[in-house]
């Protein structure tokens, strides 16, 4: 890993065109020592929808769900697309090769509608909503096939997959993310942390409590130290009880425990979608 963040060898070198079918949005991507990752899903951006009063942002079901596999000094030619079932991955938890399978982790949903939600579509229950659940996929680069399980087979809703970032790109076996409140749809709420085990297939929760909501979460790296897990989560909590917002800090070795640090806010702080942890030692690398 990089001790520098303005190293000449992790610079931006070249721009490189990639053809895709049709414009959409594309949240997330992958890499892995060799290897970029992109995801080609069929949220489908065509700015004429605003002519008929519609978003222009849609999801179109008939379109491919693709991953592409771009050599890390390929181009458009050599770039790989492997279909999978029709779905939306937001946002990608790490990738790493593994004998001829490259392997991507990320939140998957079989449609989705921009966080917005949607009126009964006539079957009865709730207003819909987007559940994403933990995906894991296999790309098999000798045999083209792919292999899509969910995680852990914890059917839990959940969102924004974290890892110790030091290891980005490399096999991992922690991850870590936020758990949706679906029993407060239609509103995007988070109330708890997961800790994902990849090796044993086991998973642990970090419970809120009652009336506190949360966003994306942040690995800190214990200074010296060497498990993969050595470090805390830190987690922006609104507490709709108390009306306060607490920074918490919660040790990834007991993520069970009570946190080991709630530092209280002097004004609300705003649900966040994403966090990064930058140690003391990255500022000092970084240039004014």
């Amino acid at each position: 890993m990089p001790s520098r963040f303005d190293d000449e060898e992790y610079r931006q070198h070249r721009l490189l065109p990639i053809d895709i079918p049709a414009p959409v949005m594309m949240h997330d991507f992958a890499i892995t020592e060799n290897y970029t990752l992109f995801l080609d899903m069929p949220l489908t951006f065509r700015p004429m929808r605003i002519m008929l009063g519609q978003l222009p942002i849609k999801f179109e079901a008939e379109n491919p769900s693709r991953i592409g596999i771009l050599p890390r000094h390929g181009d458009n030619r050599t770039i790989r697309w492997f279909e999978i079932s029709t779905s939306m991955l937001y946002h990608v938890g790490n990738a790493w090769e593994e004998g001829d399978e490259v392997v991507l982790l990320s939140t998957r949903t079989p449609d989705t509608y921009l966080f917005i939600p949607q009126e009964d579509n006539g079957e009865g229950g709730d207003t819909e909503f987007e559940h994403f659940r933990m995906y894991r996929y296999r790309i098999n680069l000798v045999t083209g096939t792919v292999k899509e399980e969910l995680l852990n087979n914890l059917d839990v809703a959940t969102e924004f997959p974290r890892i110790n970032d030091e290891l980005t790109g490399r096999k991992t076996r922690y991850m870590y993310a936020s758990r949706q409140a679906t029993y407060m749809r239609p509103r995007l709420l988070l109330d708890g942390l997961i800790k994902y085990d990849l090796e044993t297939g086991s998973s642990q929760i970090h419970e809120f409590g009652r009336g506190r909501f949360g966003g994306d979460s942040a690995f800190a790296p214990r200074p010296g130290g060497t498990a993969e897990d050595d470090g805390w989560l830190l987690t922006m909590i609104w507490d709709a009880v108390e009306k306060r917002s607490e920074l918490w800090v919660i040790d990834a070795q007991k993520f069970t425990n009570e946190p080991v640090a709630r530092i209280l806010m002097p004004q609300r702080v705003p649900y966040g979608f994403h966090a990064a942890w930058i140690s003391e030692a990255q500022m000092a690398t970084q240039q004014s």
